[in-house]
This record gives C-alpha cells, sequence and structure tokens, in this order.
C-alpha cells in the first residue's frame, strides 16, 4: 500500500468517526436564567362533587384522574377500588370496577390509563399489574408488569402511561435475604410492548437496605426516575441530575435525543425542611431507631408534566405546593416541544391552600383541584390502624371535594 492510499483510508476512516460521534451526540439547550415573560392565569370552575353539599356521590381518596376523548373524565378512588366516571357537565355517568381479589376487581389502585376501544387499564401497585375494565364493566384481562413473581421476591408498579402502542413507566423488584438481613430493591424506568415486555431500558436504580439498621438515606434513594414524563409526541423527559436543572429528552427506543440545561440554586433547607421528606420518621420500630439522612437542599427540580400540544411544564423546588401563596395552585416553567423557554406560568385558584388540597394535570388545559386531600389520605391510612381516638379527630375535618378546572 502506497503513502497516497493509506493516507486516504486515514482520510475516510476519520470522516467516518467524525460522523457517527456527530450523529451520536444530543443536542444541547441552554435556557434562560430568567423566564422570558411572566404570566398568571385564574383557572374557571367547571364543575365540583362530593364535599358537605353532594349527598348523591360517596368518594374515598380520589388519587388520579384522566380526560377521556368524549371529554369525561375517569376518577381513581384508592380507598373505594373503583372508577368513577364523570361526564363533561360534572354529572355521575357510572362507576368501574370493585373492591376485591377476582376478574375485574381492584385492591387499592393508585392509577389509571386509557386503552382503547374504550377499556380503561388500573393500576394495581403490589403485585405489579394492569387490571382491564370494559365500558360495561365487565373484565377484561390483565397486563402483568416485570413478569412473574420470583420465589423470595415480588414485582412492583409505581407509575405507568401509555404512548401509541407502548407502555412506559416505573416498575421494581425487591428480594428478602433473611439469613443477612437485608433486602435489595431495583426499580426500572423502561419502555414496554402493550402485553408488559419490555423493549427499552431507560434508567435503573438498585439500592440495598439493612433491615436490622432502618435509614432513610435521601442520596442513596435519588435517581434519574424521580421525575419523569411523556406526552401524546412519545417523548419521553426525565431529570438526570438532582441538584441542578437539567432535563433529558429521549424516544421510545431509549436513545438520548436532546438535553436542556437551566442556570439554578437550588432551594436550601432549614432543620424543620429537612423533617419533611421522610415524613419526619423518628420512631423506634423493633428495637431499631429509623435514622434520617437528609440533604441541605431541595432537588431542584420536583415534577414533569407534558400538555395534549406537547408543552413541558416543570415544576421546580420553589413551586411546591406549600411554598406558594394561598390561592395559588401551581406555578410552571412552560418549554415549548422545540426546547424554548416560553413562560412561567402561575395558575390560581381561590381558597387553595396548598397544605391540605392538590391540583393533579390533566392535559395542559384542564387541571383537577382535589380539596382536602392530605386529611383524606391520612384517615385512609389510619383506618388500617387500631387507634380509634386518632380515627375520630382525622374523621372531623372537611369530606373530600374535586373540583374540575378549565384554562380561560
Amino acid at each position: 500500500m502506497n503513502d497516497i492510499t493509506a493516507g486516504r483510508l486515514a482520510m475516510i476512516s476519520l470522516l467516518i468517526m467524525t460522523a457517527a460521534v456527530a450523529y451520536a451526540a444530543p443536542a444541547t439547550i441552554t435556557l434562560p436564567a430568567d423566564p422570558p415573560s411572566i404570566r398568571t392565569v385564574e383557572l374557571v370552575e367547571q364543575w365540583r362533587i362530593g364535599g358537605e353539599d353532594d349527598e348523591d356521590i360517596l368518594l374515598g381518596v380520589i388519587f388520579d384522574a384522566v380526560v377521556g376523548p368524549d371529554g369525561n373524565v375517569y376518577l381513581i378512588d384508592r380507598q373505594l377500588s373503583q372508577v368513577l366516571v364523570i361526564s363533561p357537565e360534572g354529572e355521575l355517568v357510572t362507576t368501574l370496577g370493585r373492591q376485591g381479589e377476582g376478574p375485574g376487581e381492584l385492591n387499592q389502585p393508585h392509577g389509571m390509563l386509557l386503552l382503547d376501544d374504550g377499556k380503561i387499564g388500573v393500576i394495581q401497585g403490589f403485585p405489579g399489574k394492569v387490571i382491564v375494565i370494559n365500558p360495561d364493566d365487565t373484565p377484561g384481562g390483565e397486563i402483568h408488569i416485570g413478569g412473574a413473581p420470583e420465589e423470595g421476591g415480588f414485582n412492583f408498579v409505581r407509575d405507568l402511561e401509555k404512548c401509541g402502542d407502548h407502555l412506559v413507566g416505573v416498575r421494581g423488584r425487591a428480594s428478602f435475604d433473611m439469613e443477612s438481613g437485608k433486602s435489595i430493591a431495583t426499580n426500572t424506568l423502561a419502555v414496554m410492548d402493550m402485553e408488559g415486555n419490555d423493549t427499552a431500558i431507560v434508567v435503573e436504580h438498585t439500592q440495598e437496605n439493612d433491615l436490622q439498621r432502618r435509614v432513610f438515606d435521601e442520596k442513596a434513594q435519588s435517581s434519574e426516575m424521580d421525575n419523569w414524563a411523556i406526552g401524546p409526541d412519545c417523548i419521553l423527559y426525565t431529570t438526570p441530575v438532582r441538584d441542578e436543572y437539567v432535563i433529558n429528552a429521549r424516544g421510545l427506543d431509549g436513545e438520548l435525543t436532546r438535553v436542556m440545561t437551566r442556570e439554578f440554586k437550588p432551594r436550601h433547607r432549614n432543620e424543620e425542611d429537612k423533617q419533611e421528606p421522610s415524613g419526619g420518621m423518628v420512631i423506634v420500630m423493633d428495637g431499631a431507631k429509623i435514622e434520617n439522612k437528609i440533604l441541605d437542599n431541595d432537588p431542584a427540580i420536583m415534577g414533569l408534566s407534558v400538555a395534549n400540544d406537547g408543552r413541558l411544564f416543570v415544576r421546580t423546588c420553589f413551586d411546591q405546593d406549600t411554598l406558594l401563596d394561598i390561592g395559588t395552585a401551581g406555578r410552571f416553567d412552560v418549554i415549548s416541544p422545540a426546547g424554548e423557554f416560553v413562560e412561567q406560568l402561575t395558575l390560581t385558584v381561590p381558597d387553595f391552600d396548598g397544605d391540605k388540597d392538590r391540583l393533579v394535570f390533566m392535559d395542559g388545559v384542564n387541571f383537577l383541584v382535589i380539596r382536602s386531600f392530605d386529611q383524606a389520605q391520612q384517615a385512609m391510612v389510619a383506618g388500617f390502624g387500631d387507634d380509634e381516638e386518632e380515627d375520630e379527630d382525622l374523621g372531623d375535618g372537611e369530606p373530600l371535594e374535586v373540583v374540575y378546572y378549565r384554562m380561560p
């Protein structure tokens, strides 16, 4: 081989390698530190159910909600183990599912998704599966997530969304070694087919816990899947760095396509704040004191949601419900599908109290406010215990109420 031929081959190899690197590198977008626009919108009430004046509809604890293509709103009641179907006018159309372990029956469901042909998929955390209910309230089968339970372990599902003919969500598997007194739990953000089989693994996080030494270790528990969202365009967003404003965008194959960053300083916690992430757990259980290892700062990003038009709504650590003024239901950084920082959007609702109420993001236009959510959830948990005095105290509060709002 002469020098000219060798030089050409070297140049061709270099060009191929350069092209491959350029093709693989995700786009990086630096968002401005300050919002380009600041807007405040008062949401307009459409209907409400529950509360003290509603004697027709019984509510337990509403955990999740979705809007159907027909305008009906589907509410998942974790306590009563059923789905309420509410018309666009706020009337109860029907209820789907019931408490039980049989076909089509539910046991403390915490989420749902709309499937094809009007079917509803209800998410049951443990064992991890989706219980399918037909529109006529007959059983529609099950989708098992993460495979069948293995000896010495169990599988669970945290969150799940449908995009096209794929499911995307966080599932996990835990196992216990009684001899060593340790447990190992692996959480996985995965893309799956409609049978629950993995097609892409996006993020995995494994943590070992010593059952003899109870520790809430916030740093060890943090992972990229703590905040994630996917919209109709099937772009999957995650937050890979806890203390920085960084958002990854991926396709359904799990490949990173875009990274968005913004100059941002997380909120510093005081001593009272440091009790909140673990619920202030300073107790003794089986002779072992639970130890808190809480970080000094809040995570930079606390939540991601995607609107039907592909806009990304980002909630930072300064936008937590409990930090906002009374009457402010939510505040978001709004980012366009192309990665442009559009505005900071504040949503107001009369008398909204972040210490008691909860805002549910629906589709970027419609929002749900669950009044007295925290108290209703505490009452549900207390109902599994034996402290009758505590149950009576919780039962004296305001009943849960669901109010449906729309952007003007």
